[in-house]
């Protein structure tokens, strides 16, 4: 029982130090426990997004199956070990509040959340965590953690061009037809078509010697689109781009929870912008970068910045200039992602990622750009190989795309 006092003394010491502020301007202390509670609110100690931590998606998962449960509030910020459970009623917050004090997290296999009065019933694994739930007297985060708004991403993002509602349902109908003629490519994760150039994942170049033909037929309607949208933008952010017109195309198509790792497409061989555009669902895609701004290039920081941003069903994003690169993008594999405190499943997600190779030209080591830290010509080696994945993708070689180094 101390041990329990003293940890959520050191939980509640956290809070106030992130937050600047006392604990009791945020939470009622004297409610933790089953005490009714009398907001609509819980604030959930020991679950955030710090590492160390129980994922949030994966939790709010276990948490929808709670009446009246509307959502999970999460800061983006790493390190904050708290979040905030909004339900419809203060009724249902305290059915909620008597479940979840000292519930446990386990994340082993299938994630599972164990009341406090049935612990003795589970065997937890070495990374479950116990939850110490209190109501909440405020919520500190802001609405937005995930940007979804166009001009708001170009404000955050120098040169992340985002356009919903690009194409028409019928449109799409039509490119997921013309796709489906053509052979897959099976990858661990996920499946690929490449038409124009190969893609070699192995050095993250493409393959001159295995080219696939021109660009299909099928998609000729949509480059027409892509080249008007970019004429329009390239005259309004004129050093953003070098387009010369796309000759090469990557197909992927997502399972629901599958992710891809933050990288860069390499400099030496692609135009500005790299362009893709979203079929069947949305998703959140996080983009990080070491640098402050695209006016002062060789600043580069310690930790990543990150910003998360939506890409809608239908929408295409341009990533010229400063994104394209400076910036890593990637998206993270999980079954659901939580926008603006809204969680959202995952469907099956085909993206068309279009390139501008740079034929003859970029030989390795040839890159005027200031991103060392991102720049396949500024990196020992040359191209800068794919980083591994955690866990037993090391062991075997597999790089972010799934595919077995050799």
């Amino acid at each position: 029982m101390l041990k329990r006092k003293h940890k959520i003394e050191r939980l509640l010491r956290a809070l106030e130090t992130r937050e600047g502020r006392p604990a009791s301007d945020i939470v009622e202390i004297a409610r933790a426990g089953t005490s009714p509670a009398s907001t609509c609110t819980l604030c959930l100690l020991n679950v955030g997004n710090d590492s160390g931590v129980g994922d949030c998606a994966a939790i709010s998962a276990q948490l929808v199956s709670l009446p009246g449960f509307v959502r999970l509030k999460a800061s983006v910020k790493k390190g904050v070990a708290y979040s905030f459970a909004v339900f419809d009623s203060p009724e249902s917050a305290s059915a909620a509040l008597g479940i979840l004090d000292d519930a446990l997290f386990d994340a082993r296999g299938i994630p599972i959340l164990v009341p406090g009065n049935a612990l003795s019933s589970h065997i937890p694994s070495p990374s479950a965590r116990v939850i110490h739930a209190m109501p909440a007297l405020m919520v500190p985060f802001p609405e937005i953690d995930t940007l979804t708004d166009s001009a708001d991403i170009l404000c955050e993002i120098p040169g992340l061009h985002v356009l919903p509602d690009f194409i028409t349902a019928e449109e799409e109908d039509y490119l997921i037809k013309g796709m489906e003629q053509h052979p897959w490519i099976n990858l661990s994760e996920r499946q690929v078509q490449h038409h124009g150039f190969a893609f070699d994942y192995n050095s993250n170049h493409v393959d001159f010697s295995n080219r696939t033909g021109s660009l299909p037929d099928w998609c000729e309607f949509l480059i027409r689109k892509m080249d008007f949208a970019i004429k329009m933008l390239a005259e309004v952010h004129t050093n953003d781009f070098s387009y010369r017109g796309f000759n090469q195309l990557t197909l992927n198509k997502y399972p629901p929870g599958s992710g891809i790792s933050p990288h860069v497409d390499t400099h030496t061989r692609f135009d500005s912008p790299i362009t893709s555009l979203s079929l069947l669902s949305g998703v959140q895609m996080e983009f990080r970068t070491l640098y402050d701004n695209a006016d002062d290039i060789f600043a580069r920081n310690s930790h990543h910045k990150v910003v998360d941003v939506w890409l809608p069903r239908r929408s295409i994003v341009f990533m010229s200039g400063f994104v394209r690169f400076g910036w890593e993008h990637g998206i993270r594999a999980r079954s659901a992602d939580v926008v603006n405190c809204r969680r959202v499943e995952r469907g099956w997600r085909v993206s068309m990622t279009f390139r501008g190779v740079r034929e003859g030209e970029g030989v390795a080591g040839e890159c005027g750009c200031g991103w060392d830290a991102v720049c396949d010509a500024k990196i020992a080696g040359g191209a800068k190989p794919d980083r591994l994945k955690s866990g037993r993708d090391v062991e075997t070689g597999v790089n972010r795309h799934g595919v077995q180094g050799q």
